[in-house]
């Protein structure tokens, strides 16, 4: 039994139960179904995807060991961080700077574009794509611990500085706008049936 087939949802704020598309306990607007989150979700992406082009290209971060230092793009503060012998940091960086974004944008938009999809297997397989992606995008902000373990290595007696580039902004954005789109798509709309909402 579906809480739509009885036009009843739970609150987004208080999780009460409501048939009215206005709590009663807290007065938040309730929707049965996020419709229009499937629009928003691509909107998203696609500036994600926009931004993260010049994420890659430009400098992200200038390591400078002995004062010494050039600016590096993520892949090439990568290589930096292996020529220093850095193997976990680096690990951690090519996993949350290169994988994860590019998981979330594929996954998310491969979610949205089979949305409709009538066979029960695919519904499945989405609804779990679903789930990791959520629980991927809980680590999308593990750069910025990368980057706070970086300042704590500053200390180290071969790295005197590091000094942020133009692309953290960038890289910042798609991060934010891939979380976004992550919390846009419903996916109780896989499991309703496609007439619904044609």
């Amino acid at each position: 039994m579906r809480g739509i087939d009885h036009q009843k949802a739970l609150c987004p704020k208080c999780q009460k139960v409501n048939s009215i598309l206005t709590c009663t306990r807290c007065g938040a607007k309730i929707e049965l179904r996020n419709y229009e989150g499937i629009s928003r979700c691509k909107a998203y992406l696609i500036a994600a995807i926009a931004l993260y082009i010049p994420a890659n290209l430009l400098p992200i971060m200038t390591v400078l060991t002995f004062n010494r230092g050039t600016p590096r793009t993520i892949l090439g503060g990568v290589l930096n961080l292996i020529t220093l012998k850095m193997y976990p940091i680096a690990m951690i960086v090519f996993a949350a700077s290169i994988i994860v974004p590019i998981f979330k944008i594929i996954s998310l938009w491969y979610i949205i574009d089979n949305i409709n999809t009538l066979d029960e297997r695919k519904k499945k397989k989405l609804t779990k794509l679903y789930r990791v992606v959520h629980i991927v995008g809980k680590w999308s902000m593990l750069d910025i611990f990368v980057i706070a373990l970086l300042v704590i290595l500053v200390n180290v007696e071969f790295i005197s500085q590091i000094k942020a580039e133009p692309a953290v902004l960038y890289f910042t954005a798609v991060v934010i706008l891939t979380i976004l789109a992550s919390n846009e798509v419903d996916t109780r709309l896989i499991w309703d049936n496609k007439e619904r909402y044609e």
